[in-house]
């Protein structure tokens, strides 16, 4: 992660954000409990990075632009009341009294094209724009669940902003729309009595699905725990590859949409590698996919919950049984991915029965050291690329945590293609990148 257009990053400052006062606001709930969505999900920080290029007039500094950023935060975190909260002692529920969100200002004396240039060719560069969180069983109830740092480039050519969030407690679709709300705040000002500020619902999820008695303070992972071993790559998958992608399918009783054919596409690159690293044999491999359950339960107010409202569903290949043509990657995909949306539809009272299921299968799974693990996660959909502060859209986007053998994808700014960040060993990478049919155009 060195880069001559990279210079030390300088703290400069670190303030608690709470809510927007106001005299006439309806109290919120003191304890937010979590639901046993909450309670499978990994707990561990997950940070991301958006980079802005600046082209501000002379008259304005950076300090209007902090200044708006956390005169916005805190309205927004007035409706968004858990994420301004801590954990509570018991591991089960989250203790609401507005102890805030820890804001941090920084500054790098790098020209932001130069490293946005050298942090296109390699995205771990963009890891160092992440916030530090020192985070373990000690001191767990007092950190906060979303960590946030703005670094200004020299001159005022750019701005990276990063936002870390509890993962316990905030999913992939609550993180980002978080992000793209503030963002909505900042630059249009919205008052703090609006509607639009009313982005979230805040179902009793903790009563409806409760949580076990298993006590989640004591597994916390860690964060960069086979980071050495990993390298990141980032692949844009344009219109036209997967225009490709489809032709090269041929004729399927249905019609692939863009995600499930990149995410088939890659998986099979992925178990080519696995096969040559294990001597050309092939062995079965668990590809887990985390399912938004939004919009796909008979329960519409759920659209815009807070929390954690996911499941990973388990795909397993299985040679012998499961063919290695793109179309049969598919085509099992498909058929998992489409049971498991019928069966929650149909059992939405059962919900809790059939994620302990998936989640049993999983881990069964990873303890078999016959067995090859990977994982993808789609944020396609996700406003990921809307989050615009008044500066414009972001031009790049980094997710900061690193998982072994992970694929993340997310649109591109014209929304038809799909940008695909590797988390990989560094054995596999090279191998994995030599499919050149397609990765050589993909590739930034």
């Amino acid at each position: 992660m060195e880069s001559k257009s990279l210079r030390k990053i300088d703290i400069l400052s670190k303030d608690i954000i709470r809510s927007f006062p106001t005299s006439n606001h309806v109290d919120h709930p003191k304890i937010y409990k979590l639901s046993f969505f909450d309670q499978f999900a990994l707990q561990m920080h997950v940070p991301y990075v958006l980079f802005y290029p600046l082209k501000l007039p002379t008259f304005i500094k950076i300090s209007s632009i902090h200044e708006r950023l956390e005169q916005s935060l805190s309205k927004l975190l007035t409706h968004v009341y858990p994420a301004s909260g801590r954990f509570a002692s018991d591991g089960q529920s989250i203790n609401c009294h507005d102890e805030g969100v820890l804001y941090i200002k920084a500054k790098v004396d790098s020209q932001f094209c130069d490293f946005i240039k050298d942090a296109r060719k390699d995205i771990d560069l963009a890891l160092n724009f992440c916030p530090k969180i020192n985070r373990n069983d000690s001191n767990l109830c007092t950190t906060p669940l979303v960590v946030v740092q703005v670094t200004e480039f020299a001159c005022g050519t750019g701005i990276a902003l990063s936002m870390s969030t509890e993962h316990a407690v905030i999913d992939g679709f609550t993180a980002l729309k978080f992000v793209y709300e503030w963002s909505k705040v900042s630059k249009m000002g919205i008052k703090i009595h609006s509607d639009n500020i009313n982005c979230f619902t805040f179902d009793d999820f903790g009563t409806i699905f409760p949580a076990t008695c298993d006590n989640r303070l004591s597994k916390i992972v860690n964060d960069d725990h086979d980071f050495a071993e990993m390298v990141a790559r980032r692949f844009v998958i344009n219109e036209s590859v997967i225009s490709t992608l489809r032709e090269k399918i041929g004729v399927v009783n249905y019609r692939p949409s863009r995600v499930e054919l990149v995410i088939a596409f890659l998986w099979r690159a992925l178990i080519n590698v696995y096969r040559r690293k294990n001597n050309g044999r092939l062995r079965p491999c668990l590809l887990t996919v985390p399912v938004n359950l939004r919009g796909k339960i008979d329960f519409p107010r759920y659209k815009n919950t807070f929390g954690n409202f996911a499941i990973e569903v388990p795909v397993k290949f299985i040679p012998g049984e499961t063919g290695m043509e793109l179309q049969d990657i598919l085509l099992l995909l498909k058929d998992v991915i489409q049971k498991t949306n019928v069966s929650f539809e149909k059992s939405s009272d059962d919900i809790y029965t059939l994620a302990s299921k998936f989640h049993e299968e999983i881990q069964e799974w990873e303890e078999n050291e016959q067995v090859d693990v990977c994982m993808a996660s789609s944020l396609c959909g996700f406003p990921i690329n809307e989050a615009d502060f008044g500066w414009g859209k972001p031009c790049l986007t980094s997710l900061g945590l690193r998982r072994s053998d992970m694929f993340w994808l997310y649109d591109t700014e014209c929304g038809t293609g799909i940008v695909v960040q590797a988390d990989l060993k560094k054995d596999y990478m090279e191998m994995f990148g030599c499919d050149k049919e397609f990765f050589i155009q993909s590739r930034i």
